[in-house]
C-alpha cells in the first residue's frame, strides 16, 4: 500500500523533478524517516527550513519530532553525513535523546541540493519541491527564506517578507513552488535613510 501511495502524484510532476523524490526519501532514510512497507503513514511532525544565499548556496535545517525520534538509532550523525559528501558542506546533528532530532546542512551549492530544485534566473531564485514525498507524515512544515522579498508562493503557502511557508505541506499536491529576489533591495535605501539624522532632532538638541 505504501509503495503505491508514493507513486500516486508522480504524473503531475515534471520529469526534471521526478528524480528528486527518491533523493528526498534517501535523505529521510538517513534520519530514520523514509516510509517503510510496514506502515502507511508516520505519526511524526517534520520541518524543512531552506535559507538561500546570494552566493547560490543554501543552508538546510531538518527537524523531526515524534516518539523515539532523538534516539541514537534514529538520529545517527554518520548516516546523515554520508548523504552530503562535499568537503565545503558542514553537517551538524543535534538530538535531545528523546523525541527530537535536528540536522543542519550549511554551505551546500543550490545545484547539489538533493531535497529541492533551486534555480537562479535574472534577479530571482525559484524553489521547487515535489509534495508527493511528504504525504506519509502526520504534519510537515516547509519554510524557504530568500535573500530578498518573496513574489510567488504556490498552493496554501504563505509569504511574509523574504520567507515562504507551507504549514501543512503534506496536504499539498504537485510541486511546492516559491520565487524570491536574489538580493535585499531595502538594505541600501534603508541604510542611507537610517544614517541621516533628522533636522528636527538636530534643532532640538
Amino acid at each position: 500500500i505504501t509503495r503505491r501511495l508514493g507513486a500516486m502524484r508522480l504524473p503531475s510532476i515534471p520529469r526534471r523533478l521526478v528524480a528528486l523524490v527518491p533523493a528526498i526519501l534517501m535523505v529521510l532514510a538517513s534520519l530514520g524517516l523514509a516510509p517503510a512497507a510496514s506502515a502507511a503513514s508516520y505519526d511524526y511532525s517534520f520541518s524543512y527550513e531552506f535559507e538561500i544565499h546570494e552566493n547560490k548556496t543554501v543552508d538546510i535545517t531538518m527537524t523531526r519530532k515524534g516518539e523515539d525520534a532523538g534516539s541514537k538509532s534514529n538520529c545517527n550523525p554518520d548516516d546523515i553525513e554520508d548523504s552530503f559528501k562535499d568537503d565545503d558542506v558542514k553537517v551538524s546533528v543535534k538530538s535531545d535523546g528523546g523525541d527530537s532530532c535536528t540536522a543542519k546542512i550549511t554551505g551546500l551549492s543550490i545545484k547539489d541540493n538533493p531535497l529541492a530544485e533551486i534555480t537562479h534566473e535574472d534577479d530571482s531564485f525559484t524553489f521547487e519541491m515535489p509534495a508527493s514525498s511528504l504525504q506519509y507524515y502526520d504534519q510537515v512544515t516547509v519554510k524557504v527564506t530568500f535573500p530578498g522579498s518573496v513574489s510567488k508562493v504556490s498552493g496554501d503557502g504563505k509569504k511574509s517578507g523574504s520567507t515562504a511557508t507551507w504549514n501543512n505541506a503534506q496536504d499539498e499536491t504537485g510541486i511546492l513552488t516559491a520565487k524570491g529576489a536574489d538580493h535585499d533591495s531595502s538594505r541600501k535605501a534603508g541604510g542611507s535613510a537610517a544614517s541621516r539624522p533628522s533636522s528636527s532632532s538636530a534643532r532640538s538638541g
